[in-house]
């Protein structure tokens, strides 16, 4: 390769990286936070806060890694509280993470070229799934970039030893443990990818299967083994055990196995993820990323055809392929389904599209400007999807990443309240009580108080409250409660999730009385 071919592709890879992180950077923080985005951020805020004594909770929480990354850069911004928190503090270690997914490729590079690699990458930046939730401030890109890292190291020859390599991978692991319990879905698909990859070569396999084989592959890989496992456990251990200060947090890390309780309303078809990544939809715009899907298939059905002495290449593609398939089939097969659980499965997916281009060098040119054309026209899609699903239809229930969003009108109600405050004495608005279950985002959006109750039904202290949040199944019966004591004003929480806001008579009045000349 002459020099200008490689300053060329330098700066192809620049323009990736630079694509990737701006569709994951720009305006951050303009989204309405998620209510799952809000726990974590209560959370993270615990973690700060030395006097909230911050533990890992077994029964509701995922892995600590995600509150852990964020918490010192909160604290870089000077942000120290849960009052002081932001959007855009909370969701840079995600967006980075996303960032840094890209550039996972980089490691095959050797191996496969830089032309397929480069395709992955630029699949893996601007695919709409995985750009929208690098950029809420969720456990799932943290887990993808660990678990696509891992995959890679596993995958490459190493110019050091294989007890270092394996001692990384080890570590990248157990921070998949310690991000999320889920992780164990992705040993389960690896093992079985593997072991499918194991038996097309069985015959090879038994003929080397003799004692003194076994005894030079257990001399060979005893200490890597070793180095694997002692980094898993020391790297998962840090963080739930808080850098090995509560070790009862290790034993509630193996607990979350057995205790973990999921939220009702998450139950979808087998065919739920299929149906959102595959089968066009039309909300607004058309949705779909069936091209990515086609050119994996392309990628496995190549891995099969004569090549000459590839076997390497065609056993790696093979194992991805198997991998996402084995990935899909175990999350579709669980009733509790969310969009975001696709996103290591769904970098799989890249990965492997770029694989469709190997070989790209040794084409006709004829057939590399028709398959540029069709990569260039693939990326064009998924970018021109990704800024809808991150711009305009970002918390529009017809995006179907948009899972449960949170309504902008939540976001205006805080604006509305500040300027309440102005009108009225310090603190006129306060205890604020937050009648019904199911409430979250909204303590996020009510930092500003420092008096607020939350109760599960109506109470008689209600009715002495200047400002009251009524949740759909308790708003009937507080409209009867407060009717002669407060003003009911309907606002929206979530998607199809209502919420009336109660503000007090004389506050209502004293909102709306003429400014003195």
């Amino acid at each position: 390769m002459n020099i200008s071919s490689k300053v060329f592709l330098f700066f192809c890879w620049i323009a990736v990286i630079t694509l990737a992180a701006f569709l994951r950077f720009d305006e951050l923080s303009d989204r309405p936070f998620h209510f799952d985005e809000a726990t974590g951020a209560r959370i993270t805020s615990q973690r700060i806060n030395p006097a909230a004594d911050y533990q890992f909770n077994p029964v509701h929480n995922h892995g600590p890694l995600l509150s852990a990354a964020a918490a010192p850069i909160c604290q870089l911004n000077g942000e120290t509280s849960w009052r002081s928190m932001s959007k855009l503090s909370l969701r840079i270690a995600t967006a980075t993470a996303g960032t840094l997914l890209v550039m996972i490729p980089l490691c095959w590079r050797r191996r496969f070229g830089d032309i397929p690699m480069l395709a992955a990458s630029a699949l893996l930046a601007t695919s709409p799934l995985l750009v929208y939730f690098s950029r809420m401030f969720i456990h799932e890109m943290i887990l993808a970039l660990c678990g696509l890292a891992a995959l890679a190291l596993v995958c490459v020859r190493p110019k050091y030893s294989h007890t270092l390599k394996f001692g990384v991978v080890g570590g990248l692991v157990g921070l998949m443990f310690a991000t999320k319990e889920s992780f164990a879905i992705s040993i389960i698909a690896w093992t079985a990818a593997g072991a499918i990859v194991a038996l097309s070569h069985i015959r090879k396999i038994n003929q080397h299967n003799t004692s003194k084989n076994r005894q030079r592959l257990w001399r060979e890989f005893r200490m890597p083994a070793l180095s694997f496992a002692a980094a898993a456990g020391i790297s998962a251990s840090w963080y739930y055990t808080d850098g090995f200060s509560n070790l009862m947090g290790a034993w509630d890390a193996v607990r979350t196995f057995f205790v973990y309780q999921t939220g009702a309303g998450h139950d979808k078809p087998f065919s739920y993820y299929f149906e959102m990544l595959a089968v066009p939809s039309k909300g607004g715009v058309w949705w779909f990323e069936t091209p990515i899907l086609v050119l994996a298939t392309i990628a496995l059905i190549r891995s099969y055809l004569p090549s000459g002495k590839r076997r390497h290449q065609e056993d790696i593609t093979r194992f991805l392929a198997f991998s996402a398939i084995f990935h899909i089939l175990i999350y579709s097969t669980i009733s509790y389904k969310t969009p975001w659980l696709m996103c290591l499965p769904w970098a799989h997916v890249c990965l492997l599209a770029g694989l469709s281009f190997r070989g790209f060098s040794q084409w006709k040119t004829p057939i590399q400007a028709v398959a540029t054309l069709v990569l260039i026209g693939v990326i064009f899609q998924q970018n021109r999807l990704t800024r809808y699903a991150t711009g305009r239809f970002a918390n529009d229930a017809r995006n179907p990443y948009a899972y449960a969003p949170t309504s902008r009108d939540v976001e205006s109600i805080r604006t509305w309240m500040r300027d309440l405050t102005q009108h009225l004495p310090p603190a006129a608005l306060e205890p604020v009580a937050v009648v019904g279950t199911e409430y979250w985002p909204l303590p996020w959006y009510l930092r500003d108080f420092d008096a607020i109750g939350y109760w599960p039904e109506p109470t008689p202290a209600v009715s002495q409250c200047p400002l009251v949040f009524a949740m759909p199944e308790m708003a009937d019966d507080l409209q009867i409660q407060l009717e002669k004591s407060h003003v009911a004003l309907p606002r929206t929480l979530r998607s199809h999730v209502p919420v009336i806001l109660f503000l007090r008579n004389d506050h209502w009045q004293q909102w709306n009385a003429p400014e003195s000349p």
